[in-house]
Formats: C-alpha cells, structure tokens, sequence
C-alpha cells in the first residue's frame, strides 16, 4: 500500500507537469486595432492559432477570397481558411467602400434570443453580409443588431475610411455592447479580453498585447510616423511564435487594412519584411476568386517560415517530453531507494 501511494504520488506529479502544457489549450492569443489621422486610417489583426485552430495542422492553409461588386452589393475581400477542406470561414476583410472589420476570441457568452430579428448568426453568413451591405461603420453596427445570437465567442471590431471605429462585445447582460472610438483618441484596440467584461478574459497575456499596441499606436500617431511600415511594427510586437505544447500560440498571418487606399498588406506567418500587398480596387476587377496566401509569396519564403513553425512546435514538444523524463526518472530514483531499504 505504501508503495501505491509512492506511484500516485509521482502520477500525480506527472500530471501536474502536464497540465500547463496541454496541447488542447487554445492559447488564443488574436490582437485587433485601428488608429487614424489626417491623411490615413487603418485596421490591424494578428489571427493567431491555438492547438485547436484550424490553421494549427496546416499554417499554410490561409486564404484571400475576393468577390466583385454586383446589383445591391459591394466588392469585398476576405481572409480566412476553408473549413474541413471546403467551407469558406472568414475571419476579417474590407470592402470597396473601405469598411473593414476584424475579429478577437474572448469567452463564450450565452445570447438572449432575438427570433424577432431577420437574420440568424450561423446561417445568414454575418461577416460576408456586413461587408457586401454596409459601408460605415454605423451602418455595420444597424446590420450587426439585426441578427439573433445564440451565443457569442468573440469581438468585432469595426473600422472605415471616415476613421470611425468601433468594437462590439456580448456584454454581462447577455446583450451586444458597442464600444466607439474616443474622439480624444486616435486608436482603439481589442485584444482577446471582453471589452464590455474585462473579467471575462482568455489568457493574462491579452492585456499585455493590448498595452503595447495602444503604447506604440500613441507614438505613432503623436510623432506623425504614421504609414505602413509604423504599423507593421505593433502587428509584430503583438504576434506570437510560441509553441502549442507549452500553452502558447502562433501568429499564422497579420494584416495592415489600408482603409483610405483600400489595400491590404498582409503578412503570413509572422514574416514581416515583405508583405503580400492587394490593391482591392484592382483585384476585384480580375473577377471572383479565392487564392492561398503561400502562392502569393516565393516559395522560399514560404518554406522558411513554415521550417520556423515547425521547429517552434518540436521544440514546445520536446520541452515537455524532457520535464515528463525528469519527473519520471526522480520518481523511479525514489522508488528504487524506498524499496531497497
């Protein structure tokens, strides 16, 4: 029996060493921010992978999907993935009236109903309606209070060319909150902890990212160092290159939304020396398609950054695998003493 309890004593511990490490951890770590001034507006996201993302296999797997304006409609692109290899996910984009919005997760809420409202979240496709129907960021925010909810994980984050902006939350009375921008301000930033109920966060890190971009964004704006090449730099301090294994997350693209131009600079898997850039004007022009972020850049780069990712991961599983043998060797040690005595 004492013996047993030697075993669950060192199982017990074994876990213990696992636990903070779990891959299962989703390690979201999304940043979203917007700052404007005279000459220019524009909306950063940082879409950082979990273990469980679906970029988390297959860092390559990004996607631009473009499609042009029609009766009623406006041109717009987004950016995201294909779900289970075939369903469009879209995770932020802009229109060609430069209206741009961008998303954060923060912790699942449970919506009131609202079965008097048109439009249901889940099946009326709410990020490709808000970009085809609305042009500002008022019109974006009629739009969103338009669909039923049933729950909400996340924040969306709104921008357009005028450098109006603003967040929107599931608030603590199961009610979306709507968040603006100050006009005393020329930024306002979303990170992944709830803007409406700061409380309710995913990860302690999120209000460290949140107040580096809003430090950098005030300096960069107060010094009129305000172009692309500034805000590549708070995408960066932002992104993360962590492993999954040890809780951490990994930035598999970052995107510079250029309202007043209507480009996007789009930089994947946190290479940020030579972004992907998209004249949206021009590309709606080419027709409607859907495009995979690695074939838009040379394959050289692509391999390095992917070697980069790769690597990262080994090196968080192997971190761990080294802890679980420590663990298990000093067990074992005390084992072995215990019984020859």
């Amino acid at each position: 029996m004492h013996h047993a309890r030697i075993l669950l004593t060192g199982i017990a511990a074994i876990l213990v060493v696992i636990a903070p490490f779990s891959p299962s951890q989703k390690g979201v770590a999304c940043t979203t921010f917007m700052a404007a001034n005279d000459q220019r507006v524009i909306l950063g996201d940082s879409e950082d992978a979990g273990a469980d993302h679906p970029l988390a296999k297959n860092p390559e797997g990004g996607m631009v999907f473009l499609l042009p304006s029609s009766p009623g409609q406006f041109g717009r692109m987004h950016l995201g993935w294909l779900w289970q290899g075939k369903y469009r996910s879209f995770q932020a984009g802009m229109n060609d009236q430069g209206l741009a919005y961008a998303l954060t997760a923060v912790p699942e809420v449970s919506m009131n109903r609202h079965p008097e409202r048109p439009f249901l979240h889940g099946r009326d496709s709410f990020y490709d309606r808000i970009l085809r129907k609305a042009a500002t960021v008022e019109e974006a925010i009629d739009l969103t209070l338009q669909f039923d909810f049933p729950s909400c994980w996340f924040q969306i984050q709104y921008a357009d060319a005028t450098g109006a902006s603003a967040i929107i939350s599931p608030g603590i009375d199961s009610e979306m909150v709507i968040t603006m921008r100050s006009p005393e301000s020329s930024y306002l930033v979303a990170s992944t902890f709830n803007v409406a109920d700061p409380n309710q966060f995913i990860g302690r890190d999120s209000f460290r990212r949140h107040i580096i971009a809003e430090e950098m964004l005030e300096t960069i704006t107060a010094h009129d160092k305000f172009n692309i090449d500034s805000f590549s730099t708070v995408l960066s301090a932002v992104a993360r290159q962590r492993a999954f294994f040890l809780g951490g997350s990994y930035t598999v693209y970052s995107t510079a939304y250029d309202l007043t131009n209507r480009e996007a600079h789009i930089y994947p898997l946190s290479r940020f020396d030579e972004p992907i850039h998209i004249d949206l004007l021009e590309a709606l022009q080419e027709g409607e398609r859907a495009a995979f972020l690695k074939d838009m850049v040379p394959p050289k780069r692509v391999q390095s950054a992917s070697t980069r990712y790769w690597a990262t991961q080994a090196g968080g599983a192997a971190t761990v695998l080294v802890l679980v043998g420590a663990v298990l060797y000093g067990v074992g040690t005390l084992v072995r003493s215990l019984i020859s005595r």
